[in-house]
């Protein structure tokens, strides 16, 4: 992010919280975000707490190792995931029709395997900020994955493009 000249990141942390402090040595500059049910919901809870902070910004999943700097990029105009096009995987994958996700689902021949990187436009960074409410207030909206959100349950309100990245741009760590 750095490497982009993005200066402004935000941690949401819970399990744990307090090892994050240390990368205020190094990056004085990270703003940390509690989740303080972060045992009690799923990963939509840490998106409930980061949901004002969504418009022209990236979200990535904590366990990844970006290898390839280059994927992420300053300036950017459309919501996308970042994916690596595969025959089969029995990982979280999309269907893509004419570059926008039609569908997520686990496990596909022929489709997209979600790495865990999106970037939201200012436009639909506001939509997910209620609509991201919205899911989590409703019954069993806690146990959602935020991802389901703008691909599952509120797809209607997005068009959200697949961006191509290569096996070793990231790794999980």
């Amino acid at each position: 992010c750095l490497d982009a000249g993005i200066n402004e990141i935000y941690i949401v942390r819970g399990y744990l919280a307090e090892q994050f402090d240390q990368l205020l040595y190094k990056y004085p500059m990270i703003r940390f975000l509690e989740n303080p049910v972060y045992n009690e919901a799923n990963n939509i809870s840490s998106a409930m707490v980061a949901r004002y902070m969504l418009s022209n910004a990236y979200v990535f999943e904590a366990d990844l190792l970006i290898s390839n700097p280059q994927i992420i990029k300053k300036y950017h105009y459309t919501s996308d995931f970042l994916a690596i096009k595969k025959d089969r995987t029995d990982d979280w994958c999309f269907t893509v029709k004419d570059g926008v996700i039609v569908e997520e689902k686990v496990g596909g021949l022929d489709c997209w395997q979600m790495v865990g990187i999106s970037y939201w436009n200012e436009e639909d960074g506001h939509k997910l900020s209620d609509d991201i409410k919205m899911t989590y207030e409703q019954p069993g909206g806690k146990e959602r994955y935020w991802e389901q959100v703008p691909l599952v349950f509120c797809q209607k309100h997005y068009k959200v493009e697949v961006r191509e990245c290569r096996e070793n741009d990231i790794i999980e760590i």
